[in-house]
């Protein structure tokens, strides 16, 4: 099968927060980077119908003619990041029909199998036009139990300018109640089933040809729904369309306990004396180890990048109990960061607990992702010594004992496939770690092989195998506790 490349695009964040005001789909995880750090992709996604509408507008702008679908069938097989390099290619299957498959670093994001009607006279428009009011509506915060009866009716949100602006040559070339009804569909999975927790998987739509105005309103019923992979199918209707959306649930963000859970679990001067300075102390670990250390008597200070509200509120939380938190700002990534050791004048950091992380991802080459590898290095390699180098320079630490706690991974005893890259960083971590104990030996360094605990970073795994993250983390605090004396 022969394919030609017909154009590329990127789609940036603010690309994405307007195709949201013209489609109606605001869900989080395409519109909010800091919410949609803790989903199970770690970042935003671009809509994937913003990807099949880039991908129209480049095959209207080849075919240089007016055009009508016949039948549309889109699968999303990988999620497409902001300012992702996105390739579009096509392979011409029949007169009217052909392929659409769109390529980041040379994967497929996308699937499209379209078969069109020429000559058309394209000016079927919506009757009247719909937009989003200013304030944003909220998606839908749906069960999977909800789900399996759900049936509801809607109007198709249409704002012409705006897809004059996003998509010039779909708005010239293609019938316009085509097109919102394209819309319609990130809509329904976006916003009401699956809603707030979902994940679009494809859609399979056949337009009606006809002579007859376009109706404002479009309506779906879920007609079948799988429990074992938590996916519903949605049938949909409309004057001039009919098809099917398949859509998943995906896991809700892992919330950790609250403070005062953690004051039970812990003597109340456990940690007397330990001023921590916990790095990606925002959520997921060093959220758990920032509440067991002011639980058990000790002063956190927790670091953000992008998390300052999550920051605020661990803060807030701790403070209102009677614990001791601060928070500052501080990106591992960035060699522009000021002195962090001055940071709390008067106080001298005793243990720093270093949690930065990417994304916890798969490799899916055969054997090695090098791209994958070199972004864990970056934080636990490279970002972890640069911070280290910092406090190495200054004098009031260099001469004073400092345990430093960075983890590793069980993985490294039980291979997990699929995870090489990620697995061979925490081995150099292990490797850099003892070479930085025999050479700083009035420091403490400790790299426990930590096991897979329930934290933002497995919330798209099976929790099976995952431990209570307070648990063990106790276990890790009361061992450093034992190596620093």
């Amino acid at each position: 099968m022969s394919w030609n490349k017909i154009g590329a695009f990127q789609v940036d964040h603010a690309t994405s927060c307007r195709f949201a005001q013209a489609s109606g789909d605001f869900n989080p995880l395409h519109v909010d980077s800091i919410l949609a750090r803790r989903y199970q992709f770690g970042s935003t996604v671009i809509h994937g119908v913003c990807g099949v509408f880039k991908a129209l507008d480049l095959l209207c702008e080849h075919l240089g003619c007016p055009v009508s679908i016949a039948s549309i069938k889109v699968q999303f097989t990988r999620p497409i990041l902001p300012n992702d390099n996105v390739e579009v290619v096509m392979h011409q299957s029949a007169a009217h029909a052909l392929k659409l498959r769109l390529l980041v670093h040379g994967k497929r994001a996308q699937d499209i199998d379209l078969i069109w009607m020429g000559d058309s006279d394209k000016k079927s428009e919506m009757p009247k036009y719909t937009s989003i009011p200013v304030n944003r509506p909220q998606p839908v915060d749906l069960q999977f139990e909800d789900a399996t009866a759900l049936e509801s009716q809607f109007n198709l949100v249409w704002d012409p300018d705006s897809i004059q602006s996003l998509f010039p040559h779909v708005k010239k070339y293609l019938p316009d109640n085509q097109s919102a009804v394209l819309l319609g569909l990130t809509n329904i999975v976006g916003m009401q089933c699956p809603g707030l927790h979902s994940v679009f998987a494809g859609f399979n739509v056949h337009f009606v040809q006809n002579e007859s105005s376009s109706d404002a309103k479009m309506h779906f019923k879920v007609i079948r729904s799988d429990s074992r992979f938590s996916m519903v199918t949605i049938g949909i209707s409309h004057n001039k369309a009919s098809g099917e959306i398949t859509a998943l649930f995906r896991p809700k963000p892992i919330s950790q306990e609250k403070y005062t859970e953690f004051q039970a679990l812990v003597s109340k001067d456990q940690f007397a004396g330990q001023i921590a300075l916990i790095i990606g102390g925002s959520r997921g670990i060093g959220e758990v180890v920032a509440k067991l250390i002011a639980a058990g008597g000790g002063h956190s200070v927790i670091t953000y990048h992008q998390g300052k509200d999550d920051a605020a509120r661990i803060v807030n939380e701790i403070r209102s109990h009677g614990g001791k938190c601060d928070t500052i700002s501080y990106n591992v990534l960035s060699s522009a960061e000021s002195d962090i050791t001055s940071c709390f004048p008067g106080k001298r950091i005793t243990h720093i607990y270093y949690f930065a992380s990417p994304l916890i991802e798969k490799g899916d080459h055969l054997i090695w992702d090098d791209a994958i590898f070199q972004k864990f290095c970056s934080y636990y390699i490279n970002g972890f010594v640069n911070l280290i180098e910092k406090f190495l320079s200054d004098v009031a630490y260099s001469k004073n004992i400092l345990t430093v706690f960075t983890p590793s991974t069980i993985f490294l005893e039980q291979p997990q496939k699929g995870f090489n890259e990620y697995i061979a960083s925490k081995a150099a971590v292990e490797a850099l770690v003892r070479q930085l104990a025999a050479k700083y030996s009035g420091w403490v360094f400790c790299a426990p092989r930590l096991p897979r605990m329930l934290t933002d970073q497995t919330s798209g795994l099976g929790t099976d195998s995952t431990q209570n993250t307070a648990e063990v983390m106790l276990d890790a605090l009361n061992l450093m506790n034992c190596l620093s004396r």
